[in-house]
């Protein structure tokens, strides 16, 4: 990641927002005003800002996130063009969320490091195969190629590229000015278990819907399978061909996100939690659960309960 090397004080960064077809207006309004204040807290340069939606000059083109719609899965082929172009002639480009298609679409992605919102994900692989997709993180930097996951992960975006083309004084004045956090966070903290159940395998179907009631007790492959009404090496087979996942690893993401609703909305002990969610050993689920989350249960109950 950057240094955050301040520029010198004449440097003026040319800057585009990309207020595409669907875009989140309220994340192409609110990242010209973080842009604009920067820009006011800033000794060590400027961002020339202005907002588009179609092609124009600048050194960083970002895309927001969107919202309520799906336009983003057809983007306009001559922005699309224009991003490719963009990128050849040395130009940075920043996405958050759906923009990232954009970026797929241009085929910027490819055999890169990418992020975009957790339950975009299994999307944007079939958009983009070759895109090695990390989800659990909230900013992902390739080269010149910054995406950024989760509907408000915009104002992450602005933070990294304040604090890239501005320096760290700035982007701390920013945060204090806004009254946002500017250390870094990880989407995982947020994120959800949302397994696919749409892929037609009616059988592996019915045994997801089984373990969904089912997932405390912990139920062996052999009784899975019976519920499946297939052999345990067919059912191995289909279940990870259907959900990425084998069994195990499943049902230990159900044990921890109901692990994650507990702690958000109830007081019990983390030692009941974990019980109640299959774990007779308490430190066992402690260490599954930050292997998971990237947080101790306390902290998570912390940063997540109202």
């Amino acid at each position: 990641m950057p240094n955050y090397l301040p520029n010198p004080p004449d440097h003026l960064t040319r800057l585009a927002i990309l207020a595409y077809p669907g875009a989140s207006q309220a994340a192409v309004l609110g990242l010209a005003e973080m842009f604009d204040a920067a820009n006011r807290f800033s000794t060590s340069g400027t961002l020339d800002v202005i907002t588009t939606d179609g092609p124009a000059p600048a050194e960083v083109v970002v895309l927001p996130p969107a919202f309520g719609n799906e336009q983003y899965l057809a983007p306009s082929a001559p922005l699309v063009t224009w991003l490719s172009e963009h990128t050849q002639r040395g130009g940075q480009v920043a996405s958050a969320c759906a923009g990232a298609f954009y970026l797929a679409a241009a085929g910027l992605l490819d055999g890169r490091r990418a992020t975009t919102h957790w339950r975009l994900g299994g999307t944007l692989q079939k958009c983009a195969p070759d895109v090695c997709l990390v989800l659990d993180e909230i900013l992902v930097r390739d080269g010149p190629i910054l995406t950024a996951g989760g509907l408000m992960s915009w104002t992450d975006l602005a933070l990294e590229l304040i604090g890239t083309h501005l320096g760290l004084s700035t982007l701390r004045a920013v945060g204090r000015h806004f009254v946002i956090d500017t250390g870094r966070r990880e989407q995982r903290f947020y994120r959800a278990f949302s397994p696919p159940m749409d892929h037609g395998d009616r059988a592996i179907l019915t045994v997801q819907r089984y373990m969904q009631s089912h997932f405390s007790t912990l139920p062996s492959l052999t009784v899975l399978a019976e519920a499946a009404g297939i052999s345990s090496r067919n059912f191995l087979r289909r279940f990870k061909a259907a959900t990425g996942l084998t069994p195990r690893a499943y049902i230990q993401a159900l044990c921890i996100f109901e692990g994650q609703l507990l702690l958000e909305s109830t007081s019990l002990p983390v030692a009941e939690i974990a019980h109640r969610v299959g774990y007779e050993n308490t430190p066992a689920f402690y260490k599954a659960f930050h292997r998971r989350v990237g947080l101790t249960p306390g902290a998570y109950r912390a940063r997540l309960r109202r």
